[in-house]
């Protein structure tokens, strides 16, 4: 991992020509590999300052390739520039370049030389301590983190792509510590010249948002690590911020050309790197490669990650994804009174390759805990497109684990015509049983869909091959009588010092609770409405969060009771929603160094004031939680 600290206000001994007075704008990162016309004016610049580059002067090599000897230059550049000599030409080395104050004798930094996206203050004096600012969006100012990035399992390996077609091919899963983390680059490593095949790459994050993309892909896109195996290509992303405690997935999208002269072929991403800065300014490096990861091989035998094969020909294919609008997990409320229709339970997207099909059958499974998928669902309905279809065939399968499932089967589709390259969506929903005793609180379902599941025959009425699968949809619960939680926080505030030494730091968990068919009752006393977890403070029992106060909104209502004391609780009438708020503080009496968080599990309540722990809520709570480093 590489760090590198961001901050304003440094010493600068520089010199008086600037790129900027040459009309030229530095607006990407480079580093040893990049290729490009930056390169090519920032060798020119080093050049014309007295930045040596002796293969370049002697013309053994042609500018536009940042090599050692460009990086050597770099290193002595931001050296005579008080900046950290890493031979990055990143942000505060481009900033300079692009027009910041470049004289001699130690001037300081003019604010037109803070890098693009970045606020700078000025450097306090001399044994002052200053906090950098972080990247515009970051929530975090001045508290450090990581950002830790592993291999995501969707994408899964070996997809099969088509030209003229887009294809997701790798996702990373990318999880902040401590600090929001902003996102500056994705750099991919492929095993083959990806350009003779595709013309753009693009990032998304798991809510379909495009938030990098290089298009027109050409050698010039591409660092040739190893020759005739390993090729680079850095994705830039901008405004895009992980925020502390959270989880997001990147996926790197291919668009193939439309005509190429490649036929078949495995080709396979290497390596993963993700550039991210928390809020103190640091920068945090993270890779995926063949050292800490599954590997597998590419068709020349390459140990690679992930690999994606190519198919030049035109042959019939069904690609299978989720949809975006597929439901994510949380809680579903039902009545008692009648049956609750048109419950979406998935939805998941086809799309036919190279050339129509028809769709002939498709099978899910549905998975249920709490209670059998009979007993919780009564009927179920596919909608594909405008028309809607009811289940042919219901199979009851053995309970496996606590978990029961049942195969339901559409059939009988009659003329359902997929077109060519164009997705079709299939919306699974159900009519969930009506719950008169509250049988079905906690009661939970999700559904699987794997490629045999989806039957297509060509227009020769052969069975054609589907990919993509298996899928399983997010896990969704019912009830009639609980409560929702909505607007999930949990803040870090300020810090608590105790002879120059951070003790703890104050903390605050709020969330909104929406009660369902039944008034709910929450307890005023922390250790009755809440569970609690923490780590890192060992067996000494006083490092913790003791939870003391309590706020709602709005206040006081009728029917609160006792709320300033523990032994009092706060209504939710029925069909309303409140505001909570507990604080606390996040302490370190045990003196012991790293990192520490604490999490609120799940929230207690009760349908009678004789009953306030009867129910819990414990799905989807990583929000309520706080981490600090000590």
């Amino acid at each position: 991992m590489k760090k590198f600290l961001i901050a304003s206000g440094v010493a600068i001994v520089a010199f008086a020509s600037v790129a900027a007075a040459q009309g030229y704008t530095f607006s990407t990162n480079l580093t040893v590999g990049s290729t490009g016309p930056d390169v090519v004016a920032l060798q020119t610049w080093l050049i014309a300052n007295g930045y040596h580059i002796p293969s370049v002067e002697s013309g053994a090599a042609a500018k536009g390739y940042y090599g050692s000897q460009t990086k050597s230059a770099v290193v002595k550049f931001q050296a005579a520039s008080g900046l950290p000599s890493t031979g990055f030409f990143g942000p505060l080395t481009r900033g300079i370049l692009n027009g910041g104050t470049a004289k001699t004798g130690g001037n300081t930094m003019s604010s037109s030389a803070c890098p693009t996206g970045y606020v700078c203050t000025a450097v306090g004096t001399p044994g002052t301590p200053s906090t950098p600012a972080g990247p515009v969006g970051i929530s975090t100012p001045g508290v450090p983190g990581t950002l830790s990035v592993s291999l995501w399992t969707s994408p899964s390996n070996g997809t099969i792509v088509y030209k003229g077609q887009s294809y997701d091919v790798v996702s990373v899963k990318a999880q902040a510590a401590a600090s929001d983390m902003a996102v500056q680059s994705v750099s991919l490593d492929f095993s083959n010249r990806l350009w003779l095949y595709a013309s753009a790459i693009t990032l998304k994050d798991d809510q379909g948002n495009v938030v990098g993309q290089v298009s027109n892909l050409g050698p010039a896109n591409f660092s040739e690590l190893t020759v005739g195996s390993d090729y680079r290509i850095t994705i830039p992303v901008n405004n895009y911020v992980v925020k502390a405690t959270q989880t997001r997935y990147l996926t790197a999208n291919v668009t193939f050309l439309t005509s190429s002269d490649r036929l078949t072929g495995t080709i396979g991403v290497s390596s993963i790197q993700v550039r991210a800065v928390d809020g103190t300014g640091v920068t945090d490096t993270q890779t995926v490669n063949t050292g800490n990861t599954t590997t597998t091989t590419d068709t020349a035998g390459t140990t690679v990650i992930r690999t994606f094969s190519y198919q030049g020909s035109g042959a019939g294919q069904v690609n299978m994804t989720v949809d975006a609008t597929s439901p994510l997990a949380g809680l579903v409320q039902v009545s008692t009174a009648a049956q609750t229709q048109n419950v979406p339970l998935a939805v998941y997207s086809v799309k036919s390759q190279n050339a129509p099909s028809n769709l002939q059958s498709v099978s899910f499974t549905v998975l249920t805990t709490g209670a059998t998928p009979s007993a919780l669902f009564s009927t179920y309905t596919l909608k594909i497109g405008s028309q809607t279809f009811g289940a042919q065939n219901i199979v009851n399968n053995a309970t496996v684990n606590g978990q029961a499932s049942s195969t339901v089967t559409f059939s009988n589709f009659g003329s359902i015509v997929l077109p060519a390259d164009q997705p079709t969506s299939l919306s699974l929903m159900a009519t969930v049983q009506q719950d008169t005793n509250n049988v079905l609180d906690g009661a939970a379902a999700s559904t699987t869909l794997t490629n045999a599941g989806v039957v297509a025959q060509d227009q020769s009425y052969n069975n054609i091959s589907v990919t993509g699968g298996p899928f399983a949809s997010s896990n969704l619960t019912f009830s009639a009588s609980s409560a929702t939680l909505s607007n999930l926080t949990g803040t870090l505030g300020s810090s608590v010092v105790n002879n120059n030494t951070t003790v703890g730091y104050n903390a605050s968990f709020s969330f909104t609770v929406t009660a369902g068919n039944s008034t709910l009752y929450l307890s005023a006393d922390p250790n009755v409405a809440l569970s609690t977890s923490s780590t890192g403070f060992g067996s000494t029992a006083s490092s913790s969060l003791p939870l003391s106060g309590v706020t709602a909104n709005p206040g006081q209502i009728s029917g609160d009771t006792n709320v300033s004391a523990n032994n009092g609780y706060y209504v939710v009438p029925a069909g309303t929603s409140r505001q909570f708020t507990f604080q606390g503080l996040l302490n370190n009496t045990n003196g012991a160094s790293g990192f520490k968080s604490f999490s609120i599990t799940a929230v207690k309540y009760g349908t009678t004031t004789a009953s306030l722990t009867s129910g819990t809520i414990n799905y989807n709570l990583q929000p309520l939680k706080v981490t600090a480093s000590f």
